[in-house]
């Protein structure tokens, strides 16, 4: 009396519980939200608020559709087992659609796509001070930036400051100048 399943394809749009950050984030689309989506926030609150037995999903997006002008492009971004980026199964977004279809307006139609994942890299050279220790200052500028440039911090279509990277890297003690600044892409496009 037992089962085996052996899944040809990994399991993704699935998480654990919002973490209080993301509920914060979360409750201001939601507390305005009305029993039927009329405005985009509505809708994001409704995407967002699905129960999870239907998938989760960590980022959406919503913009005009530029192949149909009587639909709106929904795009969705979920995350795999690990905490990274992926694209949303299509068994999601069959669940999403049937869910947004309780509360959507007669007129609306959704078109249901995976955003695009871009990873970048950002490197730097910088005049430290004589009197510091280069690496110790590299590790904090390091460490500063990898909490600047966090996942939870970021939706998509989001643009990413430039200024701010510069602003957290010239903020660091020690640093009198930043003589190079590039934000490259590692895959896709920035």
């Amino acid at each position: 009396n037992s089962l085996v399943a052996d899944n040809p394809r990994k399991a993704t749009g699935g998480a654990n519980a919002p973490d209080l950050e993301t509920l914060r984030g979360q409750i201001v689309t939601a507390r305005t939200a009305q029993g039927r989506m009329v405005t985009r926030e509505d809708v994001l609150a409704r995407i967002y608020t699905m129960p999870s037995t239907y998938g989760r999903v960590f980022r959406a997006a919503i913009a005009e559709n530029p192949v149909n002008p009587q639909a709106t492009t929904l795009y969705l971004l979920t995350r795999d087992s690990n905490g990274n980026l992926d694209i949303a199964s299509d068994t999601l977004k069959r669940n999403l659609s049937k869910y947004l279809n309780e509360f959507r307006l007669i007129s609306d139609a959704y078109d249901i796509l995976d955003a695009q994942i871009i990873n970048f890299g950002v490197k730097y050279e910088v005049v430290v001070a004589n009197n510091a220790s280069k690496q110790q200052v590299a590790l904090s500028i390091n460490n500063k930036l990898s909490e600047l440039l966090r996942l939870k911090f970021f939706q998509i279509d989001q643009p990413l400051i430039i200024d701010d990277i510069t602003s957290t890297i010239l903020a660091e003690d020690f640093v009198i100048a930043l003589s190079d600044l590039r934000v490259f892409p590692r895959t896709g496009n920035i």
